[in-house]
């Protein structure tokens, strides 16, 4: 199977706490009580903007292919959430989705319809030791890339993520600081879909996840979601 291969790696400094997250003017919460904390991943090689009861949450930027502008703060409750294709108007999908106040998630736009979209509930705890380390996670977002694994690579190959299938989020795991030769593998291929050398800081959290489809491409990407 040939697939062609594109490897973006995003950065996203991103608020510790609801209190810290970017405002939304848009569509304000009723009250501070109201507030969610959503993080928004074009996993896409689509530009696009995603609106909150019909109003555009992004205004400072659009969501760039495999990109996110970090959490920002948006009304809690069940509110209908729609993603576009920048300059076009055109509606990938419009879905229902309830975010529970004081919480904070990411939303993954996987795909042109509803059913490649999902969302994960963050539950964000930095490690605290003495030596405090880092903690990473990987998400597959392609919706037909296969299962994907994430490698660190270097003088012992360890496959840290095996065989995690689309929509899945594994739990995080412990990363020793320092410089990472990271490499994204899916179903097993000899070729990785993307090799990155990234520097995970001790006490900080972090997403990598693997998106895009065989047609137009498979990349992967980081943030920092802490």
């Amino acid at each position: 199977m040939n697939i062609k291969v594109k490897a973006l790696l995003i950065t996203a400094a991103v608020a510790s706490c609801l209190a810290a997250c970017k405002k939304n003017t848009n569509d304000k919460p009723d009250a501070a009580s109201d507030v969610s904390g959503l993080n928004v991943i074009n996993a896409t090689f689509n530009d696009v903007n995603v609106y909150l009861n019909g109003n555009r949450i992004n205004q400072t930027s659009t969501y760039y292919p495999g990109g996110t502008l970090g959490y920002l703060s948006v009304k809690s409750g069940t509110q209908n959430y729609s993603a576009k294709i920048n300059g076009t108007g055109i509606e990938l999908f419009s879905i229902p989705m309830t975010l529970s106040k004081d919480s904070v998630y990411s939303f993954y736009v996987a795909g042109t319809t509803a059913d490649m979209a999902f969302k994960t509930t963050d539950v964000l705890v930095s490690d605290t030791g003495s030596s405090p380390q880092a903690k990473i996670r990987l998400v597959n977002a392609s919706p037909d890339g296969g299962n994907f694994s994430m490698h660190f690579e270097g003088s012992a190959d360890t496959n840290k993520f095996p065989g995690v299938p689309f929509k899945t989020t594994t739990n995080f795991v412990l990363v020793k600081p320092g410089v990472h030769n990271i490499a994204l593998y899916a179903n097993g291929q000899l070729t990785a879909v993307m090799r990155d050398t990234v520097l995970l800081s001790g006490g900080k959290v972090y997403t990598y996840y693997g998106f895009g489809n065989k047609t137009t491409g498979l990349g992967a990407g980081v943030f920092n979601n802490k």
